[in-house]
């Protein structure tokens, strides 16, 4: 039975199965709709003194995260529909019409994950997909070379584990494609999961092929940037998640001023995250910064009054990495928010926020993107700093940047990728910012919100920190 064929026929059970998993988690949505105090739902939205999320609208593990078997439907369903629309729209704006991806157990090519349903924690053996596009009619083939069909996705070409390469050549012969895309590249790391050894034992039995044989880096890149509708809907769902830990560790629930070090927070979110049974993909930071004292600084230190807090805390959540940065404060007695040059800070890294989306568009280049906000920056007189990346199926995902830390004059090639529609962003910057109240000490506020690009321009995935969270 072909790949299209048995698509047909479960078609309607997996999209039965979908409603059902969607349907588990109504309840969970009424309440994960409702707007976080403080976090603006559009870049338009006035500040607002900064706060502490009430308990009762905190984080609740068996309202919130759906059970590997309703993420499973979901997956299922979103690689069904990415392998029948987004994929040969990729290969053709590509001019490839065979994708080879060859894995190892605990090697994974670092496409893998994102061609594979969620029951598969690594790839088998050696595992070789092919993806073959037979044409407007007939669309792309999904093909696995050797044993396993990973949940009924693949299409089986049985071969024995030692004879995979043959049974790649013969397959090769049968449809006989014009340009044969691998993931080799120099520039794209996403691109890069071909190893040494199965690249040579590729090329020996591809000989008659080898003038066909292309990078597929440009396809790798694309297949892992561009989103769903039903998976940016879903993603603002795993950002709720994510926001919620920080609100959390951002509060008198966890924060002792005068008794709780940096190290007791962020070693309280990694903890909070393995208990809702996620996943992170860093270590989370916690950083202190403190009136009299140069830089941020964490570890031991205990946390004071007075204090501006930050962290840097990213999960993993349905196949997706999250990536946020937000700041807090430690009231003194009697304060009732921050200073006044805290936030005014705070609002001048909104302000970059600002700068960089507007030049950001479909189209442009990061680095022309980066030039521009820059140039803008300096004429408001903002000492800052750019370094977006793109995010999905990675934390540091493939996909345009928009500077970084040590490349503020522009990312050598990438950086010259331009911004493409139905994409997900984490922008990531600092304002240094002086503050009176601190003897006109500089101050950096490193802020990053998770953003998509439409065709309508810039959605924030779940609005931005506009306003500081307050331990009390």
């Amino acid at each position: 039975m072909s790949h299209t064929a048995r698509q047909k026929m479960h078609r309607t059970p997996m999209i039965a199965a979908v409603r059902r998993a969607l349907s588990l988690s109504c309840v969970a949505a009424a309440v994960l709709a409702a707007p976080m105090t403080g976090l603006a739902q559009n870049t338009g939205s006035p500040y607002k003194p900064g706060f502490v999320i009430p308990m009762e609208s905190a984080f609740v593990p068996e309202e919130r995260v759906l059970t590997h078997r309703e993420q499973a439907k979901l997956v299922r369903g979103w690689l069904e529909k990415r392998f029948e629309t987004i994929l040969p729209e990729i290969m053709r704006r590509e001019g490839i019409d065979m994708w080879i991806i060859i894995s190892r157990e605990y090697n994974d090519d670092p496409v893998f994950r994102s061609l594979a349903p969620f029951e598969t924690y690594s790839s088998r053996r050696r595992t070789i997909l092919v993806f073959h596009d037979r044409g407007e009619e007939e669309g792309v083939e999904a093909l696995s070379v050797g044993r396993f069909d990973y949940q009924n996705l693949y299409t089986v070409v049985p071969t024995h584990n030692e004879k995979q390469f043959e049974g790649l050549r013969e397959l090769v012969k049968e449809r006989n494609p014009e340009r044969i895309g691998i993931n080799m590249s120099e520039r794209w790391n996403h691109a890069d999961g071909l190893t040494a050894t199965q690249r040579d034992a590729l090329f020996a039995s591809l000989e008659d092929y080898s003038d066909r044989i292309v990078s597929a880096e440009m396809l790798a890149v694309g297949w892992l940037e561009k989103r769903l509708p039903e998976e940016t809907d879903a993603y603002r769902h795993i950002m709720r998640v994510a926001h919620s830990v920080i609100g959390r560790a951002f509060s008198n629930e966890v924060i002792v001023p005068g008794v709780t070090t940096a190290d007791d927070v962020r070693w309280w979110m990694r903890q909070q995250v393995a208990e809702y049974g996620l996943e992170g993909w860093f270590h989370p930071s916690v950083g202190i910064q403190r009136k009299g004292v140069d830089g941020k600084f964490s570890g031991d230190a205990v946390i004071q009054r007075g204090d501006m807090l930050w962290t840097d805390f990213g999960i993993q959540y349905l196949g997706f990495a999250t990536d946020t940065q937000h700041n807090a404060y430690v009231l003194r007695p009697g304060e009732v928010e921050p200073p006044k040059g805290l936030r005014d800070g705070l609002r001048a890294s909104m302000r970059l926020q600002d700068i960089t989306l507007a030049e950001s568009r479909v189209g442009r280049s990061g680095n022309d993107a980066l030039a521009a906000s820059l140039a803008t920056a300096r004429d408001e007189n903002l000492d800052a700093t750019i370094y977006w990346h793109s995010i999905g199926y990675h934390g540091h995902a493939a996909g345009v940047p928009l500077g970084m830390t040590d490349y503020q004059g522009g990312v050598p090639v990438r950086g010259e990728l331009p911004f493409r529609a139905n994409t997900w962003h984490s922008v990531e910057l600092n304002v240094t910012h002086p503050v009176p109240e601190w003897d006109n000490q500089p101050v950096r506020f490193s802020m990053e919100e998770d953003a998509v690009l439409t065709d309508d321009g810039w959605e924030w995935v779940l609005g931005r920190q506009e306003s500081f969270y307050l331990i009390r």
